[in-house]
């Protein structure tokens, strides 16, 4: 009498199951026909890449130690392995083979050569990485190195994912925690000499804690220059704004058109004051000053706006201070230069058409004016001098005909 089918399915599948308990692969589904695994070794480097993402962008630890701990692995050893496990999915090619694969693997490649090979596609891999991040609009920043790399390893880890599943169970590669270990032990501690392990320890250490600092200063790249640029600006005959020519006098009660160009080069997101004031300086102390606008602004790393501003002097007359005082922070209950934390200003001179004019080339024109006045001057005087001189020397000349005159006589 036969045993019943059950009872030999039954007895198959938990053969299987026991079977499958001694293979590195992680269960990610179960049927009667078929259990879908994924390989421990790629399920390992996708959890390097999702923690160094975890660890460096979203919580970014400040930690150095831990820092490096994370940036060695996933410079050094997750982007390369992911590739060669594109590359190399079977243990061993397959034996026979009718036609010449266009994309696979021909040649056997065994566990310390797939760790060689880790390293040197992982250095090889950097440079191209950093070619990459300079072609696009992105900055060389933390964020930018992890989350390309990250994005790498993940696409390359689900792609021999999927070329392994498609080998037959005989002929794809499996890793082995325990054959790993042997390997890496018989390497270190099977020369036979005390002075060779040593040896081997000191420049495996020493690797490791290079690799682990390159790797630090990759993953936490430093930070350029940190400023924000504040510069008055005013239109051209272009209609395009310039840093010159701006529109130092007015009449009064006529209006100065400027624009406030703002640009955020602090590595963040930043909120921004201005305050717009009107000042009335003499000897360098400020006497007096009128606010007239206050604006806010909050700028994203990298980003610039200009915004016009129109003000009406409240002066009638003379030169006042146009001043744009910038403040990252709360704005104090008196601004001034002293207080803010940027600043520029713009003199303007307030008048009549005529008295425009004059006071506009006070330190110009009104000098060389002045300066022609005391030609001037010195000029009549000098003519005057000459005169007398003249008038002398004619009285001279007729003393002397009167001389002679009298000699005569």
């Amino acid at each position: 009498m036969s045993e019943p089918v059950e009872w030999w399915i039954t007895d198959a599948y938990m053969k299987e199951i026991l079977d499958l308990d001694t293979q590195p692969f992680a269960t990610v589904g179960r049927g009667t026909r078929a259990v879908a695994r994924l390989p421990a070794d790629l399920v390992g480097i996708a959890g390097v890449a999702v923690v160094s993402v975890l660890l460096l962008v979203i919580v970014d630890v400040s930690s150095p130690f831990l820092r490096a701990a994370v940036g060695f692995p996933l410079l050094f050893v997750a982007p390369g392995y992911a590739a060669v496990s594109v590359l190399f999915p079977r243990e061993s090619p397959p034996s026979e083979t009718v036609t010449t694969p266009l994309f696979g693997q021909t040649l056997p490649v065994s566990g310390v050569e797939r760790a060689a090979l880790a390293f040197g596609l992982s250095v090889a891999l950097l440079p191209l990485f950093g070619i990459g991040i300079a072609l696009t609009p992105y900055t060389f920043s933390q964020t930018t190195v992890v989350g390309l790399i990250s994005g790498f390893v993940l696409v390359c880890a689900f792609l021999a994912g999927f070329r392994r599943i498609r080998i037959p169970e005989q002929n794809r590669y499996e890793f082995s925690f325990g054959r790993a270990y042997d390997t890496v032990h018989a390497a270190l501690f099977g020369t036979n000499s005390a002075v060779h392990t040593a040896v081997n320890l000191i420049l495996v250490a020493s690797m490791l804690i290079a690799l682990s600092s390159v790797g630090y200063a990759l993953v936490s790249p430093q930070d350029g220059e940190q400023y924000t640029e504040l510069q008055l600006l005013t239109e051209d005959d272009d209609g395009e704004l310039v840093a010159t020519d701006y529109e130092t006098t007015t009449t009064p009660n006529d209006s100065v058109s400027l624009a406030i160009n703002l640009e955020n080069q602090e590595q963040s997101e930043q909120t921004y004051t201005a305050v717009v004031q009107e000042q009335w300086v003499d000897d360098g102390e400020v006497l007096d000053r009128i606010e007239h606008d206050r604006l806010e602004y909050t700028l994203a790393d990298g980003e610039s706006t200009q915004d016009a501003v129109s003000m009406t002097p409240e002066a009638e007359s003379g030169t006042v201070r146009v001043a744009v005082l910038l403040y990252d922070e709360s704005v104090p209950e008196s601004p001034s230069l002293e207080n803010a934390d940027r600043s520029t200003y713009l003199w303007v001179t307030v008048g009549d058409g005529g008295e425009v004019a004059g006071d506009a080339g006070a330190d110009g024109d009104g000098g060389d004016s002045e300066a022609d006045d005391g030609e001037a001057e010195d000029e009549d005087e000098d003519d005057d001098g000459g005169d007398e001189e003249d008038d002398e020397d004619e009285g001279d000349d007729d003393d002397g005909e009167d001389d002679d005159g009298e000699d005569d006589d």
